[in-house]
Protein backbone atom coordinates (compact mmCIF):
# COMPACT_ATOMS: atom_id res chain seq x y z
CA UNK A 1 0.00 0.00 0.00
CA UNK A 2 0.96 3.82 -1.07
CA UNK A 3 -0.36 7.13 -0.03
CA UNK A 4 0.80 10.13 -0.50
CA UNK A 5 2.14 12.21 1.93
CA UNK A 6 2.17 16.06 2.27
CA UNK A 7 5.44 17.42 3.46
CA UNK A 8 4.94 18.44 7.09
CA UNK A 9 1.23 17.70 7.33
CA UNK A 10 1.55 14.58 9.72
CA UNK A 11 2.64 16.97 12.22
CA UNK A 12 -0.93 18.84 12.05
CA UNK A 13 -3.58 17.13 14.73
CA UNK A 14 -2.54 14.33 16.56
CA UNK A 15 0.66 12.22 15.67
CA UNK A 16 0.56 8.62 14.64
CA UNK A 17 0.39 6.13 17.46
CA UNK A 18 3.59 3.97 18.20
CA UNK A 19 4.66 0.57 18.39
CA UNK A 20 5.92 -1.91 21.10
CA UNK A 21 9.36 -0.35 22.44
CA UNK A 22 9.68 2.02 19.38
CA UNK A 23 7.85 5.44 18.81
CA UNK A 24 6.85 6.87 15.34
CA UNK A 25 9.93 9.23 14.20
CA UNK A 26 7.43 12.16 13.47
CA UNK A 27 6.77 12.24 17.60
CA UNK A 28 10.29 12.00 18.25
CA UNK A 29 10.96 14.76 16.43
CA UNK A 30 8.48 16.78 17.49
CA UNK A 31 9.99 16.26 21.06
CA UNK A 32 13.29 17.23 19.99
CA UNK A 33 12.65 20.28 18.32
CA UNK A 34 10.10 21.09 21.01
CA UNK A 35 12.44 20.89 23.26
CA UNK A 36 15.42 22.50 22.02
CA UNK A 37 14.26 25.38 19.45
CA UNK A 38 10.62 26.18 20.86
CA UNK A 39 8.73 24.87 17.83
CA UNK A 40 5.28 22.80 18.56
CA UNK A 41 4.70 20.31 16.38
CA UNK A 42 1.53 21.92 15.28
CA UNK A 43 3.35 24.99 13.75
CA UNK A 44 5.58 23.02 11.59
CA UNK A 45 3.13 23.15 8.71
CA UNK A 46 3.18 26.95 8.77
CA UNK A 47 6.72 27.42 9.42
CA UNK A 48 7.54 25.14 6.09
CA UNK A 49 4.62 26.56 3.70
CA UNK A 50 5.42 30.21 4.56
CA UNK A 51 7.49 31.94 1.85
CA UNK A 52 11.20 32.68 2.51
CA UNK A 53 10.98 36.51 4.02
CA UNK A 54 15.00 36.84 5.60
CA UNK A 55 13.35 36.96 8.74
CA UNK A 56 11.98 34.58 11.77
CA UNK A 57 10.17 32.08 9.11
CA UNK A 58 13.63 31.26 7.42
CA UNK A 59 15.15 31.02 11.10
CA UNK A 60 13.03 28.81 12.64
CA UNK A 61 13.32 26.50 9.56
CA UNK A 62 17.39 26.61 9.21
CA UNK A 63 17.15 25.69 12.86
CA UNK A 64 14.89 22.71 12.12
CA UNK A 65 16.64 21.45 9.70
CA UNK A 66 20.10 21.33 12.11
CA UNK A 67 18.49 18.97 14.37
CA UNK A 68 17.19 17.15 11.59
CA UNK A 69 20.67 16.28 10.62
CA UNK A 70 21.90 16.15 14.26
CA UNK A 71 19.17 13.09 14.43
CA UNK A 72 20.15 11.55 11.31
CA UNK A 73 23.91 11.68 12.43
CA UNK A 74 23.13 9.58 15.02
CA UNK A 75 21.10 6.83 13.28
CA UNK A 76 24.36 6.60 10.90
CA UNK A 77 26.65 6.43 13.71
CA UNK A 78 24.56 3.66 15.14
CA UNK A 79 23.78 5.62 18.72
CA UNK A 80 19.52 5.12 17.32
CA UNK A 81 17.82 2.48 15.59
CA UNK A 82 15.27 2.63 12.93
CA UNK A 83 12.08 0.65 11.91
CA UNK A 84 10.15 0.82 8.92
CA UNK A 85 6.74 -0.95 8.77
CA UNK A 86 4.69 -0.91 5.98
CA UNK A 87 1.60 1.89 6.14
CA UNK A 88 -1.57 0.76 6.64
CA UNK A 89 0.06 -1.90 8.92
CA UNK A 90 2.46 -4.76 8.81
CA UNK A 91 5.21 -6.31 10.09
CA UNK A 92 7.84 -3.93 11.17
CA UNK A 93 11.70 -4.27 10.07
CA UNK A 94 15.09 -2.95 10.97
CA UNK A 95 16.21 -0.12 8.95
CA UNK A 96 20.07 -0.10 7.84
CA UNK A 97 21.92 2.75 9.13
CA UNK A 98 22.73 3.48 5.12
CA UNK A 99 19.29 3.84 4.65
CA UNK A 100 19.88 7.51 5.80
CA UNK A 101 22.79 8.17 3.85
CA UNK A 102 20.30 11.23 2.23
CA UNK A 103 21.41 14.59 1.08
CA UNK A 104 18.89 15.85 2.39
CA UNK A 105 17.66 14.81 6.07
CA UNK A 106 14.69 17.34 6.36
CA UNK A 107 12.62 15.98 3.73
CA UNK A 108 12.44 12.60 4.74
CA UNK A 109 11.44 13.88 8.58
CA UNK A 110 9.09 16.02 7.07
CA UNK A 111 7.04 12.93 6.02
CA UNK A 112 8.24 10.46 8.41
CA UNK A 113 8.32 7.84 5.53
CA UNK A 114 10.27 6.05 2.96
CA UNK A 115 10.00 4.09 -0.27
CA UNK A 116 11.58 1.14 1.27
CA UNK A 117 12.77 -0.49 -2.28
CA UNK A 118 13.96 3.42 -3.58
CA UNK A 119 15.14 4.81 0.04
CA UNK A 120 17.29 6.91 -1.87
CA UNK A 121 14.69 8.64 -3.87
CA UNK A 122 13.09 11.59 -1.57
CA UNK A 123 10.08 11.96 -4.34
CA UNK A 124 9.59 8.16 -4.34
CA UNK A 125 6.02 7.28 -2.97
CA UNK A 126 5.98 6.12 0.46
CA UNK A 127 5.70 2.47 1.37
CA UNK A 128 6.90 2.32 4.69
CA UNK A 129 6.24 4.82 7.95
CA UNK A 130 9.15 5.03 10.22
CA UNK A 131 10.09 4.07 13.77
CA UNK A 132 12.60 5.25 16.49
CA UNK A 133 13.87 2.52 19.39
CA UNK A 134 12.27 4.47 22.48
CA UNK A 135 14.66 3.64 25.30
CA UNK A 136 17.50 4.21 22.66
CA UNK A 137 15.79 7.83 22.07
CA UNK A 138 15.41 8.70 25.46
CA UNK A 139 18.73 7.49 26.36
CA UNK A 140 20.29 9.76 23.60
CA UNK A 141 17.73 12.61 23.69
CA UNK A 142 18.12 12.77 27.49
CA UNK A 143 21.97 14.08 26.77
CA UNK A 144 20.17 17.06 24.79
CA UNK A 145 16.95 17.96 26.51
CA UNK A 146 15.57 18.60 29.69
CA UNK A 147 14.08 15.49 31.43
CA UNK A 148 11.05 17.31 31.93
CA UNK A 149 10.40 17.24 28.12
CA UNK A 150 9.62 13.31 28.65
CA UNK A 151 6.63 14.40 31.01
CA UNK A 152 3.35 12.74 30.14
CA UNK A 153 1.88 15.73 30.24
CA UNK A 154 4.19 17.05 27.55
CA UNK A 155 3.67 14.23 25.26
CA UNK A 156 -0.12 14.17 25.88
CA UNK A 157 0.76 17.77 24.05
CA UNK A 158 2.26 16.52 21.01
CA UNK A 159 0.64 13.43 20.31
CA UNK A 160 -2.57 15.89 20.48
CA UNK A 161 -2.11 19.67 21.09
CA UNK A 162 -5.48 20.64 20.40
CA UNK A 163 -7.07 17.97 22.18
CA UNK A 164 -4.75 19.01 24.98
CA UNK A 165 -6.04 22.69 24.78
CA UNK A 166 -9.75 21.71 25.06
CA UNK A 167 -8.42 19.65 28.25
CA UNK A 168 -7.35 22.52 29.55
CA UNK A 169 -9.75 24.71 28.91
CA UNK A 170 -12.59 21.90 30.34
CA UNK A 171 -10.05 22.31 33.87
CA UNK A 172 -10.29 25.81 34.25
CA UNK A 173 -13.95 26.03 33.83
CA UNK A 174 -13.95 23.64 37.13
CA UNK A 175 -11.01 26.11 38.30
CA UNK A 176 -13.44 29.11 37.74
CA UNK A 177 -15.88 27.88 40.37
CA UNK A 178 -12.85 28.08 42.86
CA UNK A 179 -11.55 31.55 41.70
CA UNK A 180 -8.13 29.67 40.50
CA UNK A 181 -7.42 29.80 36.59
CA UNK A 182 -4.18 28.71 34.49
CA UNK A 183 -2.94 31.70 33.05
CA UNK A 184 -3.33 33.00 29.58
CA UNK A 185 -0.53 32.99 27.08
CA UNK A 186 0.26 36.47 27.67
CA UNK A 187 0.10 36.42 31.71
CA UNK A 188 2.44 35.08 34.06
CA UNK A 189 2.22 32.47 37.07
CA UNK A 190 3.95 31.85 40.37
CA UNK A 191 4.50 28.67 41.56
CA UNK A 192 4.56 29.94 45.20
CA UNK A 193 1.75 31.77 47.17
CA UNK A 194 1.26 35.40 46.09
CA UNK A 195 4.73 37.86 46.77
CA UNK A 196 6.26 34.10 47.51
CA UNK A 197 8.77 32.43 45.21
CA UNK A 198 9.66 32.51 41.85
CA UNK A 199 7.49 34.83 38.94
CA UNK A 200 7.37 32.84 35.71
CA UNK A 201 7.15 34.93 31.89
CA UNK A 202 5.12 33.31 28.95
CA UNK A 203 7.21 34.03 26.02
CA UNK A 204 4.95 36.96 24.50
CA UNK A 205 5.56 38.51 27.91
CA UNK A 206 9.35 38.10 27.21
CA UNK A 207 9.11 39.23 24.07
CA UNK A 208 7.85 42.90 25.09
CA UNK A 209 10.62 42.92 28.06
CA UNK A 210 13.29 42.59 25.93
CA UNK A 211 12.48 43.53 22.41
CA UNK A 212 13.16 40.45 20.62
CA UNK A 213 11.62 38.09 18.28
CA UNK A 214 10.75 34.57 19.03
CA UNK A 215 12.97 33.13 16.90
CA UNK A 216 16.05 35.53 17.54
CA UNK A 217 15.25 34.48 21.65
CA UNK A 218 15.17 30.88 20.53
CA UNK A 219 19.02 31.58 18.61
CA UNK A 220 20.55 32.88 21.82
CA UNK A 221 19.62 30.20 24.07
CA UNK A 222 20.74 27.83 21.63
CA UNK A 223 24.39 29.89 21.76
CA UNK A 224 23.88 30.16 25.41
CA UNK A 225 23.64 33.54 25.56
CA UNK A 226 19.64 33.80 26.98
CA UNK A 227 18.16 32.56 29.87
CA UNK A 228 16.58 28.91 29.23
CA UNK A 229 13.12 28.19 29.29
CA UNK A 230 11.44 25.41 32.02
CA UNK A 231 8.67 23.43 31.09
CA UNK A 232 5.68 23.63 33.49
CA UNK A 233 2.83 21.66 32.17
CA UNK A 234 2.74 21.92 28.53
CA UNK A 235 4.22 25.38 28.10
CA UNK A 236 7.40 27.18 28.37
CA UNK A 237 8.07 29.64 31.31
CA UNK A 238 11.24 31.66 31.81
CA UNK A 239 12.34 33.52 35.05
CA UNK A 240 11.12 36.19 35.39
CA UNK A 241 14.18 37.47 37.78
CA UNK A 242 16.49 35.53 35.34
CA UNK A 243 15.27 37.84 32.30
CA UNK A 244 15.60 41.28 34.43
CA UNK A 245 19.39 40.29 35.34
CA UNK A 246 19.55 39.29 31.60
CA UNK A 247 18.60 43.58 30.41
CA UNK A 248 20.84 44.63 33.35
CA UNK A 249 23.95 42.68 32.22
CA UNK A 250 23.03 44.19 28.64
CA UNK A 251 22.44 47.59 29.77
CA UNK A 252 25.54 47.37 31.83
CA UNK A 253 27.46 46.33 28.35
CA UNK A 254 26.28 49.17 26.47
CA UNK A 255 26.68 51.63 29.24
CA UNK A 256 30.66 50.13 29.51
Amino acid sequence: MTETIRPWSIYEGRLSAGSAGRIPLEMAFAMLVSDRVGVEAYELPDIFSAPSDEGDNDIMRELVRLEAELMSEEILNGKLSTYARPIGGGDIIALKPDAWEIDEPLDRFAVAALNLEHWMDAQAQPTHRIFVGEEQFKKWAGDLMRPEAFGLDDVDQILDPFGHDRKLSAENAKMDQHGDRDPSPNQTISSDPPGVGPKFLKLPVVKEMVSLSRSSIYIKITEKTFPEQTKIGGGSFWLESEIVQWIEENANKRQA
